[in-house]
């Protein structure tokens, strides 16, 4: 997770009170649910799973996309303001990156980001800095290891993880890893979370399948899509839609464990090219 573990980020939604606190709240949340191999967890015995993803590196495109997020309940369905999620071609220490960078925005006066440069031929990480409210995480990628920092209202804490060559470490580079997987109706594999919040690091073994088919419509238009569906931990669980052709993320639903069946939606709205 990028910078707020999606429990604690999710159960500060469920106090808010106001329309207003919980939109800053859930949009803080959204960076919670990031799918990656994480440092040190271990794939069950026998697991006929038991092996990483394989992004096609070559496969990513350029492009931004900008959802609209609610959040949707028995009560009803609260806007919860925007994210936007940009790919594109940037340099870091004087060598072509891939950049994936997401932003939040609750309103005008309240904007998070979330940016990762990757290795153009590997999508190995590079660097990540991320902030949410007033924290914040910087964390520098050096072979199988990562050193950074976060700081926020209870304080200063150092970070180092081992990161394995492939590890998901934004929100960001999941949807667009998504965007090269080789999807079918029977299409299944097995991963592992890391969570880096203010309090530490953590890992969770994580499942990933194409469960269905799907024709949604959304603000974006119609789209013929794979559902996918992840499963991290015991209680971390979402769905992405995926487009069939020229494949996108266009729709997203993360489960809100302490509300009750609450779900965070994120719906496409617009593709820039």
């Amino acid at each position: 997770m990028s910078l707020l573990v999606w429990n604690s980020s999710i159960t500060s939604v469920a106090r808010a009170r106001s329309t207003s606190a919980a939109r800053c709240c859930a949009l803080a949340g959204l960076v919670a649910l990031v799918l990656a191999r994480g440092a040190g967890a271990q794939t069950p015995a026998g697991d006929p799973l038991a092996h990483r993803l394989h992004p096609v590196a070559a496969a990513v495109r350029p492009g931004q996309y900008v959802y609209q997020v609610t959040l949707e309940r028995d009560a009803g369905t609260t806007n919860v303001g925007t994210r936007t999620v940009t790919v594109s071609v940037s340099n870091y220490a004087g060598a072509p990156a891939w950049l994936m960078l997401e932003t939040r925005a609750a309103d005008s006066s309240s904007v998070d980001s979330d940016s990762l440069f990757t290795d153009m031929v590997s999508l190995h990480p590079l660097h990540w800095g991320a902030s949410a409210g007033s924290a914040r995480i910087a964390a520098e990628f050096r072979g199988d290891t990562a050193y950074g920092a976060t700081s926020g209202p209870p304080g200063r804490r150092s970070m180092i993880a081992t990161v394995p060559a492939g590890t998901f470490i934004s929100s960001a580079m999941l949807e667009t890893v998504l965007r090269t997987l080789p999807l079918t109706a029977t299409w299944e594999d097995s991963a592992t979370t890391l969570t880096a919040s203010l309090n530490g690091t953590a890992t969770l073994p994580t499942r990933l399948a194409v469960i269905g088919e799907d024709h949604i419509k959304l603000p974006a238009g119609s789209f013929d899509c794979w559902v996918v569906a992840v499963h991290a931990g015991a209680t971390a669980r979402g769905l992405y839609w995926v487009t069939k052709q020229d494949p996108v993320v266009v729709r997203s639903a993360l489960d809100v464990p302490s509300m009750g069946g609450a779900q965070l939606v994120s719906a496409l709205t617009r593709i820039g090219r």
